[in-house]
C-alpha cells in the first residue's frame, strides 16, 4: 500500500506560481528602479564609514592618553606617600636614638625573635 500511496502524490500536479515562486517576483522587481531609501542608505552607509572610523581612532586615542594620565597620577602620589612613609620612619629612628637605644641599620631589635622553623 506504500508504493502505490507514494505514487499518488507524486503524479499531483503543482501550481506554477507553488515551484517557482521567487523567480517570478525577482523578474518583477528587476525591471524597477530602487526605492527612495534604499538610495539613501547607500549613499548615506557610503559617506559614514570614514566618519565611523575617524571617530573610533580619536575615541581610542583620547582613551588611552586618558588612562595614560591617570597612571601617571597614581605613580606620583604613590611616590609621594612612599616618601612620607621614608620621612617618618627617619623621624621614629632618630626620636630612639635621642632616646638612648641604639640598634645598628643591619641588625634586628631584641625584642625580635628569629623563627626556629626551618625550610625542608
Amino acid at each position: 500500500m506504500l508504493p502505490s500511496a507514494l505514487l499518488r502524490v507524486s503524479s499531483r500536479r503543482l501550481p506554477r506560481h507553488a515551484i517557482h515562486p521567487v523567480s517570478t517576483r525577482r523578474a518583477s522587481s528587476s525591471a524597477r528602479e530602487p526605492s527612495r531609501h534604499a538610495q539613501f542608505y547607500t549613499e548615506f552607509a557610503a559617506g559614514m564609514i570614514p566618519v565611523a572610523i575617524l571617530g573610533s581612532a580619536v575615541y581610542l586615542g583620547l582613551r588611552t592618553w586618558q588612562q595614560y594620565l591617570a597612571h601617571e597620577r597614581f605613580l606620583e602620589e604613590a611616590q609621594a606617600h612612599v616618601q612620607q612613609l621614608e620621612a617618618e620612619v627617619s623621624a621614629l629612628r632618630e626620636q630612639l636614638q635621642a632616646a638612648g637605644h641604639e640598634t645598628p641599620a643591619g641588625d634586628a631589635p631584641a625584642s625580635v625573635k628569629k623563627s626556629t622553623w626551618r625550610f625542608w
